[in-house]
């Protein structure tokens, strides 16, 4: 199997496939993340194995707006993994779902009106994926409270036994302001 269909498969089965949410106009579910899963199938969005930097388990690199070099193929973007290994473990793979969630924002296009709301989208898809797992983090204290802020409304909608729970953005407050008051969010 290539890297490729690696991360689809990721998208398609386990916790990825029973997640299902909204957050204002925005959900994340199987429906939409098949979206995300066929993109990388054909090539649209591209996998790549390279260095990530030492705080992120994968990254996503938006190509919209961008130009495609003469004879390139014009890409919708690019999730980027640490080493193919990502996607055998389950903190890869809420990376992953997470950076997903950036690619579905290009394949079908939102707005968001608030700072950082991808963001917390993301992060709410990445908290889901680890506690549908059972699988905890560690990170420095910003990363930390990021964490905690996603597994507290969690926690508080029921979102592991409530499927397509509606969240406001009110709802997101407390992780909004811990997104915001990271330095690599600013």
């Amino acid at each position: 199997m290539s890297i490729e269909a690696d991360v689809a498969r990721v998208l398609r089965i386990g916790p990825a496939a029973s997640i299902a949410y909204s957050l204002d106009h925005i959900v994340v579910d199987k429906l939409q993340m098949e979206f995300v899963a066929k993109a990388i199938d054909s090539g649209d969005v591209a996998i790549k194995i390279t260095n990530v930097g030492n705080l992120l388990g994968a990254a996503y690199s938006s190509y919209k707006g961008r130009r495609p070099e003469a004879g390139q193929k014009k890409l919708i973007g690019e999730i980027a993994l640490p080493r193919v290994g990502v996607v055998n473990d389950p903190v890869g793979k809420a990376g992953i779902f997470h950076e997903s969630v950036h690619a579905l924002l290009d394949i079908k296009p939102t707005n968001i009106s608030v700072d950082n709301g991808d963001e917390a989208l993301a992060y709410i898809a990445d908290a889901l994926y680890l506690r549908a797992t059972n699988t905890s983090i560690r990170s420095d204290p910003a990363g930390m409270a990021i964490y905690d802020a996603a597994f507290g409304i969690i926690t508080k909608h029921k979102m592991l036994t409530t499927r397509g729970v509606a969240l406001k953005w009110s709802d997101c407050d407390d992780l909004l302001d811990a997104i915001n008051a990271n330095p690599a969010y600013r």
